[in-house]
């Protein structure tokens, strides 16, 4: 990854494993300092995120806004990938963070100002960076507890940095058909916030959740403790506690009602049966008190369903009431996990392992060849003249495949071969006649433009999508949506995906202009929502393209040099 993409840096911990994520983001923390020194720069901001995460192209306009306003923690919300409605384990990661990122936080900053760090889409400042180090002599995140990101948070609000939750949404623009069957444009309002999958099996969600049972419950009690702020700080740290008491409720409740569904089952089919006197009497304060509290069970599913509702749905509301049950069987067993491993524990607490979680990624992960390895395979470099190569392309930012060609290996069509074979998708040679302007119509342009994408006519029952290099999945799975045919990938020469987008999307830019755009949209460096209005401008003002940009407040003088063509 490091030599493919320059702007990623390779951090190695200075101590072997096995380590905690606390650790790691220490060692990172100190590359970052050590860079900043040897480059002399400094970074006004730090941001942390997970490699599977799915970034809002927005989110990091958002946090320099916030930034510039004096905010030392911005957290924005965690919405995980819809998943298939018989996902019940992921799918209650769904519901949960739905009514937590919808309802919880923002209770907690409106009567607090404190701001727990969910570890994924969190924003710190300089200043939180500096304090922290300060805090623990040195280095940023505590050492001895599984959840590092719970406790900076908390720390931060002890020392009365400003933490924010953001939810902010965000007007996107989306095709769908009216009742003619004409394809319109909509709008519809979309949150910033971080997606990512989240476990999809029993045993690790289990494991993941028994990990914040650790470290929110028993190592928090054990750290933060009770004397902390006023009682508003106490109710919620009891909120984030109480699962050592409810789970074990739960497990009662669940035996109880087992055994009374199976009398009632039992009764039903003989006659022959008797029951235990009644545990409680009607009419009495205990059932009144049942029935106060079956009134604010349904009162807590209501909250569940409409904060389902709002991320994913009538489809969600629905799922979200009987993936309670399933949640409340997992925390349970993550409960029950979680407190084997404090007491099974005799050195105590911070010899505890870090049990990573194992994410589902939204990219395909099947093992493929490496380039050089498929140069040498077929002969086209030999393995002094690759590593050469590589050496080459760890001094310029240019990636292996335009070495290659600039050296005269392989012409652009040779390489677009290569690439077919490393992805395991056919090449094709693609001319105008091919393209599918209908479904060209329906699909979004400057998606498209961002990721070397065309349509071509539909064969039998598959819509062809064509590029010049793989596709990832979230992006080929929103051109099947939006087609609403399946797809199938293949790939041709660049030059080919350029040249009849520039003539069939965008003929009304010259090609340096074209190219420019190109440049822009991969580069996120203006929203794709206003770029119809700067087109429209130029029409009308007779500017070119970088002027029109500028005059909407975009591209400064300091920032064409990342879109020379």
């Amino acid at each position: 990854v490091v030599a493919r993409y320059h702007n990623v840096h390779k951090v190695i911990t200075r101590d072997p494993g096995p380590t905690s994520k606390s650790d790691c983001l220490n060692n990172v923390t100190e590359q970052i300092f050590a860079f900043e020194k040897n480059r002399n720069i400094r970074f006004e901001a730090f941001i942390l995120h997970d490699s599977e995460d799915v970034i809002h192209p927005l989110e990091l306009k958002l946090f320099n806004h916030l930034l510039y306003k004096g905010n030392d923690l911005i957290q924005v919300p965690v919405v995980p990938f819809e998943r298939k409605w018989y996902q019940f384990t992921a799918g209650h990661y769904e519901d949960e963070f739905a009514e937590v990122h919808g309802k919880d936080m923002l209770v907690r900053e409106s009567l607090l100002g404190f701001v727990p760090s969910a570890g994924v889409g969190t924003a710190l400042s300089r200043r939180a960076i500096e304090k922290m180090r300060e805090l623990h002599e040195g280095q940023v995140f505590i050492l001895g507890t599984l959840t590092e990101d719970y406790n900076l948070g908390f720390e931060l609000f002890r020392e009365n940095m400003k933490l924010i939750f953001a939810r902010v949404p965000v007007e996107m623009d989306y095709t769908s058909k009216n009742i003619f069957g004409k394809t319109v444009i909509r709008k519809k309002e979309v949150l910033i916030a971080v997606r990512e999958f989240f476990p999809s099996t029993f045993q690790t969600a289990v494991r993941q959740k028994s990990r914040w049972i650790i470290g929110i419950v028993f190592q928090g009690w054990k750290t933060i403790g009770w004397k902390q702020g006023g009682l508003a700080m106490i109710y919620f740290l009891f909120r984030d506690r109480k699962a050592i008491f409810t789970n074990l409720a739960n497990l009662l409740a669940y035996f109880l009602v087992f055994n009374i569904v199976l009398m009632m089952l039992y009764t039903k089919m003989t006659s022959d049966v008797w029951w235990y006197p009644e545990l409680v009497p009607k009419d009495s304060i205990l059932w009144t008190l049942l029935i106060v509290n079956a009134f604010f069970l349904l009162n807590r599913i209501l909250q569940r369903m409409y904060f389902s509702w709002n991320n994913y749905g009538v489809r969600g509301a629905l799922l979200s009431v009987p993936r309670i049950i399933w949640g409340n069987v997992i925390n349970m067993a993550a409960m029950w996990r979680a407190t084997k491993q404090v007491l099974n524990i005799k050195s105590g607490m911070k010899n505890l392992s870090w049990d990573k979680t194992t994410h589902d990624f939204p990219v395909s992960m099947s093992l493929t060849k490496r380039l050089g390895e498929l140069c040498l395979e077929e002969g086209i470099v030999d393995a002094p003249t690759l590593e050469s190569l590589l050496e080459q392309q760890r001094q310029s930012p240019k990636p292996l495949g335009m070495l290659l060609m600039d050296q005269g290996y392989v012409d652009e069509e040779g390489l677009a071969r290569l690439l077919s074979l490393q992805n395991d998708m056919e090449y094709i040679d693609v001319d105008h006649s091919m393209i599918d302007h209908d479904a060209l119509q329906k699909a979004d342009p400057y998606i498209l433009l961002e990721y070397d994408l065309l349509i071509l006519k539909k064969n039998k029952e598959l819509q062809p999508l064509i590029s010049s290099k793989q596709v990832i999945d979230v992006i080929a799975h929103n051109c099947q949506k939006r087609l609403n045919n399946n797809i199938a990938l293949y790939i041709t020469k660049q030059s080919t995906i350029h040249s009849l987008q520039h003539k069939i999307l965008f003929k009304m830019l010259s090609e340096e202009e074209f190219l420019q755009m190109k440049q822009i949209v991969k580069m996120k460096m203006l929203p794709k929502s206003i770029i119809p209005e700067i087109l429209a401008y130029k029409e009308n003002n007779d500017t070119n393209l970088v002027q029109s940009c500028q005059a909407f407040g975009f591209l400064p003088a300091d920032q064409l040099k990342r879109i020379a063509s």
